[in-house]
């Protein structure tokens, strides 16, 4: 015997429990209301600014220009301090889809990757015009180079490494305060 199921459709103004709970979540991502955050945003995320200790925001919102950037990275900590000098703009770009240069060239570049680089630049100059600084990190880079990444981070954080700095400080000439 075959059991038909009906799918009853639910009034558009009432949300599912499930749905609440997860966004109040403290777990859960800020996901852009179009496109979500991709799967590697989020290993980003876990791999690199978690370990590093950094304070960001998920899917900044440049509300002037209506774009979204991947992350706002503070630099003091304070998250709510989006005073100048203190935010770094990081993106994070897909190679297929933001069309990295040393793998799609110009002329093999669907209309998605246009569009994706003609926002991109836009994005940029926005940042560059407000006095954000912009870093962009290739796919490839992550998945291939995660120390030179990893590396990079610490330079433009000045992260000193814990190792180094534990070595300095055992090599410090020991100075004896009591005379």
């Amino acid at each position: 015997m075959k059991v038909i199921s009906r799918k009853r459709n639910k009034p558009k103004n009432v949300t599912s429990k499930k749905v609440v709970e997860k966004t109040t979540s403290h777990k859960t991502q800020k996901k852009h209301p179009k496109y979500g955050t991709s799967k590697l945003e989020k290993d980003f995320a876990k791999d690199f600014l978690d370990k590093l200790g950094l304070k960001y925001v998920y899917q900044f919102e440049a509300k002037s220009c209506g774009r979204f950037y991947d992350f706002a990275i503070f630099i003091n900590g304070d998250v709510n301090d989006c005073s100048f000098g203190n935010i770094l703009l990081l993106e994070i770009d897909g190679s297929y889809w933001h069309s990295d240069p040393r793998l799609v060239t110009e002329d093999k570049m669907n209309p998605t990757q246009k569009k994706n680089k003609r926002v991109d630049n836009y994005k940029n100059k926005w940042a560059l015009e407000h006095g954000m600084p912009l870093m962009r990190i290739w796919e490839k880079d992550i998945r291939e180079n995660p120390k030179e990444v990893l590396k990079e981070l610490k330079e433009r954080f000045f992260i000193a490494d814990k190792k180094l700095e534990n070595k300095v400080k055992k090599n410090k000439r020991h100075v004896n305060k009591l005379r």
